[in-house]
């Protein structure tokens, strides 16, 4: 087997594992074990815990030679025990506790395989979109599958991502040896290599607005299905898929969009499509312009791959060499560690302080927040960062 197309499974099973921790996670805690709006947040919450504190860990391991395969290995058999375990926890703190465990394991592997990826093919910026592309079609499948067999609101999609995360685990043994991968350290944040980062050009302004896309991305994973779910569309996860089926072909053209399009130009359209399409959800129901509930999720293709796929793309080409890796864990640590802690948060305390007497909520209101942040953040984004780049 080639070297793309062993990446192109890991890529595949790996992102399969997520789409089952996330995607009807928030319907299955708030219609089935009756949890708040804000229990539910701080389930979701959990994962940028884990992209805080679990990195050094895996720095230290990498210090101690652990070979990236290897590495991969471990954190995915402790990941899928986690989400085993989930099957018979049906109270608060045991659910959090296991989600909490699941995602400490999990979280690094995301940084940890891109730089496998980016390490291993020959040019990243041609060949990458097409290799991740298959995280995504795993993704839509895993949404087609919730809704045909109608376990949206059940453990089960949670054993079905522990068992791939054991087949993942499995699959890292097949790749040849690749050097350490130490990704992000909190030394980093006092050492050299952060500041020559901070002096290129724009890096503030794109970690800052990285943060800020966080916000309505955190609705989106926790409380997009619940809320197709209560208004009563059916198969809300298969439907979601429809942003997976978007996102498949902008990551064939995005060689094409890099080539055409300079990169500020391509991510102030992903904030800006990410925060406009909450605009949509806040009045369009079925029956009643139910055609903008399919523009709002096809949306997420495209926001989803200008945002954080086009960071990861210019990083490597904008970046110097030495410090890519460090770079690449700067980006990762903004967008799975404190912008989803953040986001969370937010997004959790908005959705319990619209729940009305009755347990359904006012989503109109709630999907204001993750909107007006959204387009505030595309905008500042287009006023301060360079237009000059060689990108």
């Amino acid at each position: 087997m080639s070297i793309p197309f062993r990446l192109s499974a890991l890529q595949f099973l790996q992102n399969a594992v997520y789409a089952t921790s996330v995607i009807s996670l928030g319907t299955y805690l708030l219609q089935t074990l009756d949890f708040s709006g804000r229990q539910v947040g701080m389930i979701y919450a959990t994962a940028a815990i884990a992209a805080t504190v679990a990195p050094p860990v895996v720095g230290w391991l990498a210090d101690r030679h652990f070979s990236a395969d290897r590495m991969l290995m471990l954190l995915n058999l402790l990941a899928a025990a986690a989400l085993l375990a989930c099957f018979t926890a049906t109270s608060f703190m045991a659910v959090y506790l296991l989600i909490l465990l699941f995602n400490l394991c999990f979280m690094p592997t995301f940084s940890l395989l891109s730089s496998i990826c980016f390490h291993q093919l020959e040019e990243p910026a041609k060949s990458f979109p097409a290799v991740r592309a298959w995280g995504t079609v795993s993704f839509m499948l895993v949404g087609l599958g919730l809704s045909y067999f109608e376990i949206e609101n059940s453990p089960l999609p949670l054993v079905a991502g522990g068992l791939m995360a054991g087949l993942t685990a499995l699959t890292a043994l097949t790749l040849p040896r690749v050097p350490p991968q130490p990704g992000f350290n909190f030394s980093m944040l006092t050492g050299p290599e952060v500041a020559r980062i901070f002096r290129e050009p724009g890096m503030i302004v794109l970690l800052v607005a990285t943060l800020l896309s966080c916000v309505p991305s955190a609705f989106y994973y926790s409380f997009v299905n619940p809320f197709l779910n209560e208004i009563g569309w059916s198969a809300a996860a298969a439907k979601m898929s429809l942003g997976q089926f978007f996102e498949i072909g902008i990551l064939f053209a995005m060689p094409f969009f890099f080539r055409k399009i300079r990169f500020r130009r391509i991510f102030f359209w992903g904030l800006l499509l990410w925060g406009l399409r909450y605009f949509l959800f806040a009045f369009a129901r079925p029956g009643n312009y139910e055609f903008l509930l399919y523009v709002g999720i096809a949306v997420q293709g495209f926001a989803f791959v200008w945002i954080v796929i086009a960071a990861q793309i210019y990083i490597d080409n904008r970046v110097p060499t030495t410090l890519r890796s460090t770079a690449q864990g700067l980006i990762s640590f903004a967008n799975q560690g404190i912008g989803i802690f953040i986001g969370s948060w937010i997004a959790g305390e908005v959705v319990l302080a619209n729940t009305l007497a009755d347990g359904t909520h006012e989503w109109g209101m709630i999907w204001l927040v993750p909107g007006a942040v959204g387009v505030v953040a595309a905008i500042g984004f287009w006023a301060l960062f360079p237009r000059a780049g060689r990108l």
